[in-house]
């Protein structure tokens, strides 16, 4: 384990109290019968802490085990994935489900996987098509319409 894997170990041990923390004494755990709002953050916080403490336990580091977090030219494809889920997220409202999941789809498969672009299509047509019929049919979902709705209505 490197000294950057043990941090983020610890760092994660901290976000789990901090929801263990609010899920127990801001929402309410409440009980095994009926379990308020807080139960999960608190399991799930709670859950994080044990096993990043027994990773951490059991990966002890060794002496000079510093290398660098990122290689050269490692942190550009990380930056991309931020930056088009941001964008999907901010054009959701706007352009609606349909639109925007077809360009995040298409883009993730541009920009990050760098694929040919038949396969694009096909991976966003398909893909958009495959979440609308389970959000709007099996789930019963409403999804913001955007342009489309414009459009047709």
């Amino acid at each position: 384990m490197t000294i950057q894997e043990r941090r983020a170990g610890l760092f994660l041990i901290c976000l789990g109290l901090a929801s263990a923390y609010y899920g127990m004494f801001q929402l309410k755990i409440g009980t095994i019968g009926q379990p308020g709002p807080g139960a999960f953050p608190f399991i799930s916080g709670a859950g994080i802490v044990i096993l990043c403490l027994a990773w951490i336990i059991a990966n002890p580091v060794p002496a000079g085990a510093c290398q660098a977090l990122w290689e050269k030219g490692q942190l550009v494809r990380p930056v991309i994935a931020v930056a088009v889920t941001t964008a999907y997220a901010v054009l959701m409202e706007p352009l609606g489900y349909v639109l925007s999941t077809l360009v995040f789809l298409a883009a993730w498969q541009v920009f990050i996987e760098r694929e040919k672009w038949k396969k694009t299509a096909m991976i966003a047509i398909i893909g958009t098509a495959a979440m609308y019929f389970l959000f709007v049919y099996l789930l019963s979902v409403a999804l913001p319409e955007g342009l489309l709705e414009d459009l047709f209505l």
